[in-house]
């Protein structure tokens, strides 16, 4: 007869000890009160797990309960989303956002928890001026999977408002919300605080300070004229701030000005650019590179967290997301995908 020492048992056997007298619908029951990564990790430790880990039942437990409600908003659905197993699905469902409610909202699941996701169009939010082409257009991007972004003309008031009902969310669940977007050929946000608030209607409000321009701390040129590093940042805000004021100083009724005295006034006004960058001035803003900037995603997209807050569930209740900007000076250049809303850990 043979025995085994502790030492000639791997942990496999262990497992199987414990559970090989189980029948494999109580192993399922026992996976379907895991999570979809936990039991993906399960079916690689020991065989006992794996054929209950493909099991329908365990996956249809990942999946919303109103999964198949979410899939019918799609014309995706009838060619696209019909799977011969529940596993099949959950994953693509996590892999290959969803489009639904006619294009303006997207849908997924986040992985490793099954909980939802969602990103709300450009088109679902309500932007002031967005449908004014003079401030406002909607052109198409092949890297969006929304048919239609937001490209910003010119505005001096950047208001952005977005909403959601939090009973398509789930339950029990901290989420946060990020505006998708790309800066990398606009202006008129560099250094400019921006305020962001997210929150349940009738609950707290969290409020914070955000950048939509990137980080650039650190970048310097250095001027032909001899005065030292200037920021970009610096040199491109007050390019804007200048023109800004040159072109609002205009009195009624005359032409607008020519390139010539553009180009005068700029000169004119050079060193008064040079006169305010003092030693401290970059010290200032490294000290504002801690600060809340734009990170880059996947996607090629950026984006920023506007706020964070908790969905308890059991009542449907409002979500209000704003994005405000209204120190009257002009930006320009800014596309605007969406705003994402996902569960969100705490470090």
């Amino acid at each position: 007869m043979e025995s085994n020492t502790i030492e000639d048992r791997s942990p496999e056997s262990d497992v199987f000890l414990v559970f090989s007298s189980l029948p494999e619908g109580s192993v399922v029951e026992i996976l379907k009160r895991t999570t979809p990564r936990d039991a993906c990790r399960l079916s690689t430790l020991a065989s006992v797990f794996r054929s209950a880990a493909e099991s329908d039942a365990v996956w249809k437990s990942f999946l919303p309960s109103d999964y198949k409600e979410i899939v019918d908003r799609s014309s995706e659905s009838s060619s696209q989303r019909h799977f011969s197993f529940k596993k099949e699905l959950f994953f693509s469902l996590c892999d290959s956002p969803l489009l639904i409610d006619g294009g303006r909202k997207s849908f997924w699941l986040e992985k490793k928890s099954g909980k939802k996701c969602y990103m709300l169009a450009a088109r679902e939010l309500a932007i002031i001026w967005g449908d004014t082409p003079e401030y406002w257009t909607w052109p198409s991007l092949p890297e969006s999977r929304f048919s239609e972004v937001a490209f910003l003309n010119g505005v001096c008031l950047f208001d952005v408002k977005g909403k959601i009902d939090t009973g398509i969310l789930s339950s029990r669940t901290k989420y946060a919300a990020y505006l998708v977007f790309d800066s990398r050929d606009s202006y008129g946000f560099e250094e400019v605080e921006v305020k962001s608030s997210v929150g349940i209607v009738g609950d707290k409000i969290t409020e914070k300070i955000i950048y939509l321009d990137k980080d650039t701390s650190e970048e310097e040129v250095e001027d032909e004229a001899g005065y030292g590093y200037v920021s970009i940042e610096k040199v491109r805000s007050w390019i804007n701030d200048t023109l800004t004021e040159l072109y609002t100083s205009q009195e009624p009724g005359k032409e607008l000005l020519s390139f010539e005295d553009v180009s005068a006034w700029m000169n004119n006004n050079l060193s008064q650019l040079h006169s305010s960058h003092e030693p401290q001035a970059r010290e200032n803003s490294a000290e504002s590179s801690d600060g809340p900037y734009p990170k880059k995603r996947g996607d090629r997209w950026l984006e920023i967290e506007l706020g964070e807050f908790f969905n308890g569930g059991g009542e449907n209740m409002e979500l209000r997301i704003r994005i405000t900007q209204l120190d009257g000076h002009w930006k320009h250049g800014l596309i605007v995908e969406g705003i994402e809303i996902r569960p969100k850990e705490d470090l």
